[in-house]
């Protein structure tokens, strides 16, 4: 089992859960819409070498896919 961050996201299609951890020298986030029908697989993925770098990677993303 992997440890890392979560981060929430509330939309209004649902909240937005992003699973940032290290793996080796890598740092992955997988990102979960939290709705019904989307909850079992990631609907984004995101990779990087720095983790602030993903993490901005990942609220880029949120905001332009689920805007607040």
């Amino acid at each position: 089992m992997k440890t890392g961050r979560l981060l929430k996201f509330k939309r209004p299609g649902g909240e937005v859960h992003a699973y940032l951890f290290h793996d080796g020298d890598v740092v992955r986030a997988s990102l979960y819409l939290m709705a019904p029908g989307y909850e079992e697989s990631a609907v984004h993925e995101v990779t990087g070498s720095d983790s602030d770098e993903v993490e901005a990677e990942v609220r880029d993303w949120i905001d332009c896919y689920f805007p607040s």
